[in-house]
């Protein structure tokens, strides 16, 4: 870390987004490898028997997919900052469960239009993206309010924390407000 940085908040987004998400993501790959681990034991010995091996085998298979999910979307937090077009309902779905990390629990996308490109800036946007839901966490206890998607428009129900509010305005994005929150105007791609 270079000498005039001074503390995790001076770290780029994805680099501080990665720190924020280091102890949730343990967790989830502890849990990830139980069911895993404890259904396909389960499920091979009895393979043949049908339809309660198959729920088991669906199972782990749908916890392998969760476990894919999570870990490239963490991974690629660590990778060199690139840019490229992409829908932005595709962009916020595969975000999606590093964002309920980072809010602290299940959070739910409502997409309105996710049909226009964003400028995907891996891992700059998708690491302030993170900081931005980690916003949730000093909401009160109870269900979290949807993040909803209108085309370029994101629209969190919670103010930003500043780090997250630093990162976004360092790559030109606009915030404004929006209720009790904010909406993120994605870089158009």
């Amino acid at each position: 870390m270079p000498a005039n940085h001074t503390g995790p908040e001076s770290l780029p987004a994805g680099e501080q987004a990665m720190a924020l998400l280091l102890r949730p993501v343990r967790h989830a790959v502890n849990n990830l490898s139980m069911v895993m681990n404890a259904n396909l034991e389960t499920a091979v010995p009895q393979l043949p028997e049908g339809e309660r091996v198959t729920k088991q085998v669906a199972r782990a298979r749908d916890a392998a997919v969760a476990y894919d999910n999570l870990v490239r979307g963490f991974l690629s937090l660590g990778r060199e900052e690139g840019v490229k077009g992409v829908l932005a309902g595709r962009l916020l779905r595969e975000l999606m469960p590093l964002l309920a990390l980072a809010a602290g629990g299940p959070l739910e996308l409502e997409v309105a239009d996710a049909a226009k490109a964003v400028q995907r800036r891996t891992p700059t946007l998708e690491g302030a993206l993170i900081l931005a839901a980690s916003g949730a966490r000093d909401l009160p206890a109870g269900p979290l309010p949807p993040l909803r998607l209108e085309g370029l428009r994101l629209v969190l129900g919670w103010p930003l924390p500043p780090a997250a509010r630093r990162s976004l305005e360092d790559l030109g994005v606009g915030i404004e407000a929006a209720g009790e929150g904010v909406a993120i105007l994605l870089p158009p791609g």
